[in-house]
């Protein structure tokens, strides 16, 4: 008998073969897997089954008619190009000696379905149970072992993935077939990129709208600010010359103790944004480097969204602080000197879902060993340093406010004077709010005003999106939903989830709706006119909150999945029905013409590969690739449209099969039915002539 344990990636399943005593690898055409001790190990690649494209349930043509796109039944197929992968795995779950199955996937919604769709695709019936756990320690995965779940214990949680696919599939593949097909230009709509989308873009268009007006501020030359501002310098230096030469008298001095707690522990969209803030790492580039950390043992579970741990986590708090001497003496014996700030900001059971906070493993102390990449390196040293501030004292501080009276006018000064710097001490950030040597007054202190300023400035607009910003409003998407009932269930959860926020933003990037530029976030022309051509129903936040009400219900038990699938149905129908009737509509597409197609007359537009006719492959064949063996180089723009033109076109600096340059004009032709170019002849020096 043997138990069958299914991993996600290859570096999981070897981690967990070693723990387990499965030490031989076994060769199965060009993969392999391991076995041992009564287990045999073996992992997928990610997602390797899928619900499919709408070309596999019947719909190849892109016609309005069909739309929208809903199955009668969905279906699970395999994903092109890990044919070995899924055929290995097909006959391990198929072996007469496996009697078991361990889900030993990522422990999350995802993971859930990764090994739900590879156990229903596969038709399989064999038991199984579930290896939960959020770090990749042999201390955590034996413990895990030792504790497994039933399989059913986290049923509802691929009900409600699965549930999220199937409503997310129905929404995109029907709403970007359908305004692909409107607009004559490919379109992308997604329950959350669309509303992130039109976030960003919103943003934009208040920035351009932004009327800037000069501002003006008095200011005394010990950085008292008169209390107003002024729209003009006249204003301003009138109380300028009411007040210069005269004699300050400090009026008022109130001192407050204040505090400011440690910084909660990481979760994946904090890191996230930090990670962008300080080293300016993309979201999706911190993701990838905090997940290859987890894999090397030293981070814990990297896609969680809480900031706390549990209580059995407790134990383990000093041991990792220990772990971590070599990386700083002196501030971990300082950190164990004063004791471990261990309460409810850093433990808290009810705040964790799944996993708990991303924190270093006991595995830390190898960090010297290990060969990071740069972006690892940045990633590690932040989770490292935000681990020990949230154990370390509170900043304690001095908030000091004068205020000063010349000549019956007020100025005011405020600063800030450190009595403890605590976990202020590591900060990341350059904050910049305290003075090194605050200025000391007492009341009825007098002095002269002998220089007063002007400093003149102007509002500000909103500032742009950065990835960290917009991070954060995706994580506080509730601000934004009206609702109130609907705030709460997105409150926690916000728009997307840790793991798909980066993706989102690196989709946007792909289909040309926003660029980045630095480390800000811009909506193109293509994109802001797109998302404002959309109904309100698929660019508001509100669909989204909904969805995770449902969602959230569904992994309760609270909810039927039919139900939020017929609803989604019946929001989809609408929409579809609604932007049907539109008899105007402006087309938005980046698509420009670049002549008439000589075999029907539509307009010839590019393509990533090739200059084909709008007609499409199944009215017109004509197209032509943008690659030319005969010119040795891409066509060029205005090559074409003088092709289109004029039937032949001068071509300039061609290069032979033999690396010779040469120049020719070129007509049409056809060989076969295809289109390809024929020489007319040579331009310019015949020595240049190709071989």
């Amino acid at each position: 008998m043997s138990v069958l344990i299914i991993a996600e990636k290859p570096s999981v399943s070897a981690s967990i073969a070693y723990c387990v005593g499965a030490y031989n690898a076994v060769e199965y055409g060009g993969t392999f897997y391991r076995e041992g001790n009564g287990y045999i190990v073996a992992n997928a690649l990610g997602h390797l089954i899928g619900l499919g494209m709408p070309e596999d349930y019947g719909w190849g043509k892109w016609e309005l008619e069909t739309l929208p796109l809903i199955p009668e039944k969905f279906k699970l197929f395999p994903l092109k190009g890990y044919e070995g992968q899924i055929k290995m795995l097909r006959e391990l779950f198929g072996r007469d000696d496996v009697k078991e199955i361990i889900n030993a996937c990522d422990a999350g919604r995802e993971g859930e379905c990764i090994f739900g769709y590879l156990y229903r695709y596969f038709d399989c019936k064999k038991p199984v149970k579930r290896l939960w756990i959020s770090s990749l320690t042999d201390e955590s995965i034996k413990q895990g072992m030792k504790h497994l779940l039933k399989g059913e214990d986290k049923a509802l949680l691929f009900e409600a993935g699965y549930a999220r696919a199937k409503a997310d599939w129905i929404l995109g593949m029907s709403l970007s077939r359908f305004y692909s097909i409107v607009n004559n230009d490919a379109h992308k709509v997604g329950r959350v990129k669309t509303p992130v989308l039109n976030i960003i873009a919103s943003r934009d268009e208040e920035i351009e709208r932004f009327d800037k007006k000069p501002i003006y501020r008095v200011m005394l030359d010990n950085g008292a600010e008169y209390v107003n501002t002024f729209d003009t310098k006249a204003d301003a230096q009138a109380i300028v010359n009411k007040c210069m030469g005269g004699t300050v008298v400090v009026t008022s001095v109130k001192t407050d103790h204040k505090t400011e707690n440690r910084p909660l522990l990481y979760n994946l969209t904090s890191l996230q944004r930090d990670a962008n803030d300080v080293y300016g790492i993309t979201a999706a580039d911190t993701l990838n480097a905090a997940q290859s950390l987890y894999e090397k043992k030293l981070l814990t579970y990297p896609r969680t969204d809480s900031n706390y741990l549990s209580d059995d986590m407790k134990p383990l708090i000093e041991s990792i602080v220990k772990c971590l001497s070599d990386y700083d003496a002196e501030r971990i014996a300082g950190l164990l000197k004063q004791g471990l700030n261990i309460d409810k900001r850093v433990i808290d059971n009810s705040k964790i879902s799944d996993h708990h906070a991303l924190i270093p493993t006991n595995l830390i102390g190898r960090l010297n060993e290990m060969e990071l990449s740069a972006n690892e390196k940045c990633v590690i040293e932040l989770v490292i340093n935000r681990f020990l501030c949230a154990l370390d004292k509170q900043y304690e501080y001095d908030e000091i406010r004068y205020e000063f009276n010349v000549n019956g006018e007020v100025f005011r000064l405020l600063d800030k004077l450190p009595t403890s710097l605590g976990w202020r001490k590591y900060d990341r950030k350059d904050r910049g709010e305290e003075a090194e040597n605050p200025p000391k007054y007492a009341v009825n202190c007098r002095f002269n005003a002998d220089n007063i300023s002007i400093v003149e400035g102007e509002t500000t607009p909103p500032k742009r999106f950065t990835e960290s910003t917009l991070l954060w409003v995706m994580e506080n998407i509730d601000r934004l939903v009206e609702d109130k009932v609907l705030k709460g269930y997105v409150k926690e959860r916000g728009l997307g989830t840790p793991a798909t926020r980066a993706a989102i933003i690196e989709e946007l990037i792909s289909a040309g709706y926003i660029k980045r530029e630095k480390k800000q976030l811009i909506s193109t022309d293509f994109g802001r006119e797109f998302v404002k051509s959309l109904p309100e129903t698929v660019t508001s936040a509100d669909l989204t909150a909904h969805w995770e009400q449902m969602l959230n219900d569904i992994e309760k038990g609270k909810a039927d999945v039919n139900v939020l699938l017929d609803e989604i149905i019946e929001i989809i129908r609408n929409t579809v029905d609604c932007e049907k009737a539109v008899t105007e509509r402006e087309q938005v597409t980046r698509k420009h013409e670049l002549g008439k197609c000589p075999r029907c007359g539509a307009p010839v537009y590019e393509s990533a590969k090739t200059y084909h006719c709008s007609a499409g492959r199944d009215k017109c064949s004509f197209f032509i690739f943008k690659n030319d063996k005969r010119i040795g180089r891409p066509f060029k723009q205005q090559e074409l449209t003088e092709l289109l033109e004029n039937g032949k076109a001068l071509f300039n600096n061609c290069i032979s099969s033999k690396g010779h340059k040469y120049s020719a004009i070129f007509s049409l032709g056809e060989k076969d039915g295809y289109v390809n170019l024929k020489l007319e002849e040579f331009v310019g020096d015949k020595e240049k002539k190709p071989a």
